[in-house]
C-alpha cells in the first residue's frame, strides 16, 4: 500500500475538527483568531500535534503535556527566556555548602497559587516530597519518568517561610539544571490535597497561566494568572487544541483559524514559505529519533541481532522520505551540538549484505527461525523529533524485510505508546527525546541507564543494562570538573555503540508556523513552549 494510502485523513475527522475551530472562534468572540471583539480578550490558540496525558508535572512523559504545564508552573530555578543559561525563578538566589551537599534557596516574597494560597517553603518542600518519599500519599500514580533525576536529594527541609534547605547524598553537577526541568514544578498543596488523583485534571501551579477548563481531544483552556509575580502574560488566554494532521494544522493556520501550528514536517513548512501572513520558526534540535529495541526480549537480546538491524537501515534515505531531506543522520544517543559528544565513532555503514550475515549468525545462536516476525510500535502523532512518524515507520518495514525480519506495525495514541514501551511490551519501537535541561545526563541518563528502568513510565524504554555504563554516569553526574565528565561521557558512548541497545536515526530541527500577527514568542534552544511574551497585535482601524 502506498504510504500516501496509509495517512489518508477521514473526512469525518476533518468536519469534526473545523466544527471544533468554528465552536472556538465563537467562544472567542471573533471570526478568526486574534483579540476577541465581543470582550476585549486576546485569545492566542495553538493548534498541536497531540493530546497531554496530565497536567501533574510529576506524572507526565509526552512534550504535548509539557507544552501545557511550563506555562501553568513555576520552578525554583529556570532558563533564560532566549539562551539556556540559568536565572532565578521561585528562588530570588542560593548558595551552595562548600562540599556541595547542601543548597540553600531563598524565595520570592509574596507570590501565591492561582487558588490564593501561598507559594512558601512547606509548598516546595511539599511539592519535592511527592517526587523523592517512596510510597507518598500524594503522588497519586506510579508513573513518575523523571523520579531518578531527584534520587540524589536526601531530604529537603523549610528553614523558615521563605528559605528551604536541600540535603544531597553526594554532590551533583546536574542538580541546578534539573531543578529547571518542567518535572521540579511547584504544585499547591491546598489544591492537590483537595483533588487528590483529580489533579491531573484540574492543577493549580502559581505560573503566568492559570487553568480554566479541559475537553479532552477538543480544546483545553488557560487564561492568565493577572496576579503573577513577574510580568504579565502577553494575552488573555490560550487554547490548546490536538490536530494530530500537520496538513490540517496548516490549512488551519492559513485560513487564520488558530495562530501557531507546530511539529510541522518540512514538505508542509515549504507550502508556507511563500505566505505574507505566515511566519515560520526553525531551531537546531537538540534531539534525537531513533528506533527502540526491547533488550530483554529474545532474540533481540542477541547483540548481533540488534546490529544487523543497525545495518539495514539507510539513514541518508530515511531523511529524504519522511523529513524532505531536513535532518542529520544521528551516530550517538547525543545530539551533535551538545558538548561531550564523541566525533571519534564512525557509524555502522547500511550495509544489507552484512546485515543479513549478522542475522544468520544471531538465528544459529539464539535459535530462531527466519523470517523472524517483529512487532513495531509507533505513536499516531507528529513528534518535534518526528514529524512523520508512518512514513518513518514504513521505510523501517520495508528496510528489514531483504534481512530476513517482517514487521508488524502497531499504532497508539501518544500517551499509550510511551506507556507501553517503558513496560517493555514490544519488540521494536518509534521514539525520541528533546532535551530537558542542556546536559548529556538528560540524554545518557535518561534513556540508557538501569535506574529508569521501571514498569511505571521508566524512559530506558529500551530495557538495556550494562554494569560498565551505569557505572560510568553515575560517577559523570557526581563529577564536577567539565573535562572529567566528558571523558566518563565519551567511555559511556563507546561502550553504548558497541551494544546496539538502539539505533540512533535522526536529529532533527524543531519548526513551527505562527500568524504575523503573533509577537513576542520565540523557539527555545530546548524547544520549550513558554507564552508569557507571545502578544497579538491589535488590527489597525
Amino acid at each position: 500500500m502506498r504510504i500516501a494510502q496509509l495517512l489518508a485523513v477521514p473526512r469525518p475527522r476533518l468536519i469534526c475538527t473545523a466544527l471544533l475551530v468554528a465552536s472556538l472562534m465563537e467562544m472567542a468572540g471573533c471570526g478568526a483568531p486574534g483579540n476577541g471583539a465581543n470582550d476585549g480578550a486576546a485569545t492566542l490558540i495553538v493548534g498541536r500535534g497531540g493530546e497531554a496525558e496530565s497536567l501533574d508535572p510529576i506524572h507526565i512523559e509526552t512534550g504535548e503535556a509539557v507544552k501545557v504545564v511550563v506555562n501553568l508552573y513555576d520552578t525554583l530555578v529556570a532558563y533564560d527566556e532566549e539562551t539556556i543559561d540559568l536565572v532565578p525563578g521561585l528562588a530570588r538566589e542560593w548558595e551552595t555548602s562548600d562540599d556541595g551537599l547542601r543548597w540553600t534557596f531563598h524565595l520570592r516574597e509574596g507570590v501565591r497559587f492561582h487558588d490564593g494560597t501561598p507559594l512558601d517553603a512547606d509548598a516546595v518542600v511539599f511539592s519535592f516530597n511527592r517526587l523523592i518519599v517512596d510510597d507518598n500519599p500524594h503522588a497519586h500514580s506510579g508513573i513518575m519518568p523523571y523520579a531518578p533525576a531527584y534520587d540524589v536529594i536526601e531530604a529537603v527541609r523549610a528553614v523558615d517561610p521563605l528559605t528551604v534547605e536541600f540535603t544531597l547524598k553526594n554532590p551533583s553537577a546536574v542538580f541546578l539544571a534539573n531543578l529547571a526541568m518542567f518535572s521540579a514544578g511547584i504544585v499547591s498543596p491546598t489544591a492537590v490535597e483537595q483533588e487528590g488523583a483529580d489533579f491531573a485534571t484540574h492543577p493549580v501551579g502559581s505560573g503566568p497561566f492559570r487553568f480554566v477548563r479541559w475537553t479532552r481531544d477538543q480544546e483545553l483552556i488557560l487564561a492568565a494568572n493577572e496576579d503573577y509575580w513577574d510580568a504579565p502574560p502577553g494575552v488573555d488566554r490560550l487554547i490548546f487544541i490536538p490536530v494530530i494532521e500537520s496538513a490540517v494544522r496548516v490549512a488551519q493556520l492559513r485560513r487564520g483559524e488558530i495562530h501557531i501550528a507546530d511539529n510541522l514536517p518540512p514538505a508542509e513548512v515549504n507550502v508556507l514559505a511563500d505566505d505574507a501572513d505566515i511566519a515560520v520558526q526553525t531551531t537546531p534540535g537538540m534531539n534525537l529519533a531513533y528506533l527502540a529495541i526491547q533488550n530483554e526480549r529474545p532474540p533481540l537480546d542477541n547483540v548481533k541481532l540488534r546490529r544487523a538491524i543497525a545495518h539495514a537501515i539507510d539513514k541518508k534515505a530515511l531523511i529524504d522520505v519522511a523529513y524532505d531531506g531536513s535532518a542529520q543522520p544521528a551516530v550517538n544517543p547525543l545530539p551533535m551540538t551538545m558538548w561531550s559528544w564523541d566525533d571519534s565513532i564512525s557509524d555502522r555503514p547500511y550495509d544489507v549484505e552484512r546485515a543479513r550475515e549478522l542475522v544468520e549468525e544471531a538465528a544459529a545462536e539464539s535459535g530462531f527461525a527466519l523470517p523472524l516476525d517483529l512487532s513495531l510500535y509507533v505513536m499516531a502523532s507528529p513528534r518535534p523529533y518526528m514529524q512523520q512518524p508512518m512514513e518513518t515507520a514504513v521505510f523501517i518495514k520495508e528496510a528489514l524485510k531483504p534481512i530476513g525480519i517482517n514487521v508488524r506495525i502497531v499504532t497508539n495514541e501518544i500517551g499509550q505508546h510511551f506507556q507501553r514501551l517503558g513496560r517493555g511490551e514490544y519488540d521494536l519501537g518509534l521514539a525520541g527525546w528533546s532535551t530537558d535541561n542542556c546536559d548529556p545526563d538528560n540524554f545518557l541518563y535518561q534513556l540508557l541507564d538501569e535506574d529508569n528502568i521501571n514498569d511505571l513510565g521508566g524512559n530506558n524504554n529500551c530495557r538495556y543494562r550494562s554494569a560498565a555504563v551505569h557505572e560510568r554516569l553515575l560517577a559523570a553526574q557526581q563529577e564536577l570538573d567539565r573535562d572529567r565528565r566528558e571523558q566518563l561521557y565519551r567511555e559511556a558512548q563507546e561502550l553504548i555503540f558497541a551494544d546496539a541497545p538502539m539505533v540512533p536515526l535522526v536529529h532533527s530541527d524543531v519548526r513551527l508556523a505562527l500568524r504575523g500577527d503573533v509577537k513576542g514568542f520565540h523557539l527555545h534552544p530546548t524547544a520549550l513552549f513558554r507564552l508569557r511574551r507571545a502578544e497579538l497585535a491589535r488590527p489597525t482601524p
